[in-house]
């Protein structure tokens, strides 16, 4: 449950200035998730069991000028577990519903990634460092904190169900490196993204697609950044099922990557339960910048099921479990392979 607080108000009393000192609305959200996991790697007979304690805390500050324009920003406190402070940049609502993102904008093909229905809970195997697979829709979406992101309102450009982003981020000035050991850095970055929302007999059917582009400042590397996504979700009642699809190229510290990630689920809920079931494969051809791509493939796959039960208002219980195998320049990371399990609850406000 969000709360609306006026930030000064006090201080404004106190000092007796208020009507002079003018605040902002303030809303906060956020999570709390108790539980416990099991490990089951494929590299031992002895499972672990480990506490799992996060935690996410939002700050939201908006206001409407005169005009109609909202203008909104904020902060993160925390996110799942670790103690950082992070802000949100600034977002402009016109009142024709578009928006534009300035500072720390994001993406326009990230905005537009279909959810794919996929195992709930906190469980999971971590993965070798040395596997550089592609790990979601969202691959090699790299951008510079200065940039823009403008989003259409709905039903842009007269089709109904239809909504669209484009944005870019630029630093042009960042120093050129070269060598296979050198910072890699993103210079430049620019993307568009869409969304399509009809109706087919008593189902509700969801596509989006969305590319991305990057340009990065080291001269050794062979590639630029290039990739794209599609994926679709059909709605049916309680039922949804849905599939996603990535493919692209893109640099990240010392190494240059060429890769694919799939994913497939369903949800169903009754009542209070929610069932999740889901899938993904992701994989990546993985080199030293600057060296053709001749090594073996990087590969994740994974299926996992969950249910979720609304225990009260605000609080919900997750059983989850997840199946994992990983194979590092093709041959097979048992530590990073094999089952999961998770029971907790999240408590919302």
């Amino acid at each position: 449950m969000k709360k609306e607080l006026l930030l000064a108000t006090a201080l404004a009393s106190t000092v007796g200035m208020a009507g002079i000192v003018e605040a902002a609305s303030v809303s906060y959200s956020g999570h709390t998730r108790v539980g416990i996991e099991g490990e089951n790697p494929d590299s031992s007979s002895d499972e672990t069991v480990a506490e799992k304690q996060l935690n996410k805390f939002n700050v939201s500050i908006s206001e409407t000028t005169d005009g109609g324009v909202k203008i909104a920003t904020g902060f993160t406190l925390t996110d799942e577990g670790g103690a950082e402070s992070n802000a949100s940049g600034l977002t402009l609502t016109f009142t024709d519903g578009s928006s534009l993102q300035l500072i720390e904008a994001g993406s326009a093909s990230g905005a537009h990634d279909v959810s794919v229905p996929s195992a709930g809970g906190e469980q999971g195997i971590a993965n070798t460092s040395t596997n550089n697979s592609a790990s979601g829709l969202t691959i090699g979406h790299g951008n510079d904190n200065v940039g823009f992101d403008y989003a259409t309102a709905a039903d842009a450009f007269g089709i109904d169900g239809f909504s669209a982003n484009v944005s870019a981020s630029f630093n042009s000035d960042v120093a050129t490196t070269s060598g296979t050991g050198a910072t890699v850095t993103v210079e430049n970055s620019y993307a568009v993204g869409v969304t399509y929302v009809t109706t087919a007999g008593d189902s509700t059917v969801t596509i989006g697609a969305g590319y991305h582009g990057t340009d990065y400042n080291n001269a050794t590397a062979t590639t630029d950044g290039s990739a794209y996504h599609v994926g679709a979700t059909v709605a049916t009642g309680d039922l949804t099922v849905g599939a996603g699809f990535a493919d692209g190229d893109w640099v990240s510290d010392i190494r240059q990557m060429s890769g694919s990630y799939a994913s497939a689920g369903a949800k169903y809920v009754s009542g209070d339960i929610t069932f999740n079931i889901g899938m993904s494969a992701g994989d990546a051809i993985d080199e030293t910048i600057g060296t053709s791509a001749t090594s073996a493939e990087d590969s994740i796959d994974s299926v996992g099921a969950s249910i979720d039960y609304t225990i009260a208002s605000g609080v919900t219980g997750t059983v989850g479990y997840t199946q994992s195998d990983s194979k590092d320049e093709g041959t097979d990371v048992e530590t990073a392979s094999g089952s999961a399990w998770y029971i907790g609850a999240t408590v919302s406000f």
